[in-house]
């Protein structure tokens, strides 16, 4: 269960150091819809790809708490 704690909280500091190390964007057009979503540089694929592990950390996290609570009960 330690294991997920850390790993969820290693994707969210992940997160905020990648996205301070984004460089300021001087372009006056934007890129496409499909870019913006999914390239980590040029768009928000870096929140997409961290919110995916987020999610599978935390589900997994929750799946140890319940497994260790129905061992107790």
């Amino acid at each position: 269960m330690g294991k997920w704690i850390a790993l969820i909280f290693l994707t969210i500091l992940a997160m905020i150091f990648f996205r301070l190390k984004r460089p300021v964007d001087e372009k006056i057009e934007p890129p496409s819809n499909l870019t913006m979503f999914f390239h980590p540089v040029q768009g928000e694929g870096d929140l997409f790809i961290g919110g995916l592990l987020l999610i599978f950390f935390f589900s997994q996290l929750f799946l140890e708490l319940f497994q260790a609570l129905k061992e107790l009960f």
